[in-house]
């Protein structure tokens, strides 16, 4: 009897080990992806941690507000290149992939974040970015950040999320030229004061967004959300 509840016990951690989630450190690198680790000085495990959930090709980190559409292609005008990653990912998936490895990775010191959300447009997928520093504020100011058609630029938009921040603990979840966006953690003390705050930072929000204060008061609270976006 001892011995049948002994072999038991180890069928039972057979089958666990077996039909678990294949671990990060179980896919290898190719010569590519190697290569793009060693030129970027980025830690390759961040790339096993991604190959968890997705397929698509790494690529060095570049992005470019401006892009134009030649012979079937698309151009970035002028791209800022950064220490990091860049890679693809279905719309209905994107944030869930953000999800699932912002924690891992910023245990490791990297930030990951949606880049660019195409909203599944022509089936076109979104953008994830990835960059060596788990400063929010480092991230926003190497993209560049900005509302400037609302005179806002870099630096006075840091300032602003500084604000926010002291007041709702904000993690960073999306960022790009023209938007950024975070997690709440910390509920506000007025969701109606700081639904007009955040109106005041970025009107589009409201104008070309939810209609009304009220509703975007009302958003943010179920979601817990602060995001920004300037036409």
């Amino acid at each position: 009897m001892k011995t049948k509840i002994v072999l038991s016990f180890f069928v039972i951690i057979i089958v666990v080990i077996g039909c678990g989630p294949q671990g990060a450190s179980k896919y290898k690198l190719t010569e590519n992806e190697k290569r793009l680790c060693d030129s970027l000085q980025i830690d390759p495990t961040i790339i096993q941690d991604i190959r968890q959930y997705n397929q698509s090709e790494m690529e060095s980190f570049h992005y470019s507000l401006g892009k134009i559409f030649q012979y079937g292609e698309t151009f970035e005008i002028d791209p800022i290149r950064l220490q990091g990653l860049v890679f693809t990912e279905q719309n209905a998936k994107s944030y869930d992939l953000v999800f699932k490895l912002k924690d891992q990775l910023k245990k490791k010191g990297y930030s990951i974040f949606l880049l660019e959300n195409n909203f599944d447009i022509n089936d076109e997928p979104d953008y994830i970015g990835v960059l060596k520093t788990t400063d929010k504020y480092e991230v926003l100011k190497q993209i560049g950040t900005d509302g400037i058609n609302y005179d806002i630029t870099n630096d006075s938009l840091i300032s602003i999320i500084h604000q926010f921040d002291k007041e709702c603990s904000l993690e960073l979840v999306g960022a790009s030229g023209d938007w950024c966006e975070f997690i709440i953690h910390k509920a506000p003390s007025d969701w109606m004061k700081f639904a007009e705050e955040a109106y005041d930072v970025c009107p589009d929000i409201v104008d070309q967004g939810v209609g009304t204060i009220e509703a975007l008061a009302t958003e943010m609270r179920r979601s817990k959300r602060l995001y920004f976006w300037w036409d």
